[in-house]
């Protein structure tokens, strides 16, 4: 199997087994804009994505971690993107929140055995 075939088959898994769970967060929403559907996973409700149709899949988590997925353009490879959240009380604290987010990050990174 080629890296072009590999990589539609790892999209075409995450579209038919979308992750449950990424980082002890459960997944609340799938947004397929292929497809143009974001589901709700617990209701099973489905609203349409009112944007151009893009192969590009993300993955919405209780904790408010946004996890995207796309094939590149130029490369045989899939991209991810990673939007994470943690409260900020005060600057004072903006090292141990970024080590919070960092490690956040980390933990999706093996979540989806991405390395």
């Amino acid at each position: 199997m080629d890296g072009q075939q590999q990589i539609a088959a790892m999209m075409e898994g995450y579209r038919n087994n979308p992750p449950k769970v990424i980082n002890g967060s459960k997944v609340v929403t799938v947004l397929d804009y292929d497809n143009g559907i974001a589901t709700n996973v617990q209701t099973r409700d489905v609203t349409p994505i009112n944007l151009p149709n893009s192969n590009v899949l993300q993955f919405i988590t209780e904790d408010g971690s946004l996890i995207s997925a796309r094939p590149s353009g130029t490369e045989p490879k899939i991209k991810f993107y990673f939007s994470v959240k943690e409260q900020l009380d005060s600057a004072d604290h903006f090292d141990e929140v970024n080590k919070k987010l960092d490690s956040k990050i980390q933990a999706i990174i093996s979540d989806l055995k991405l390395k």
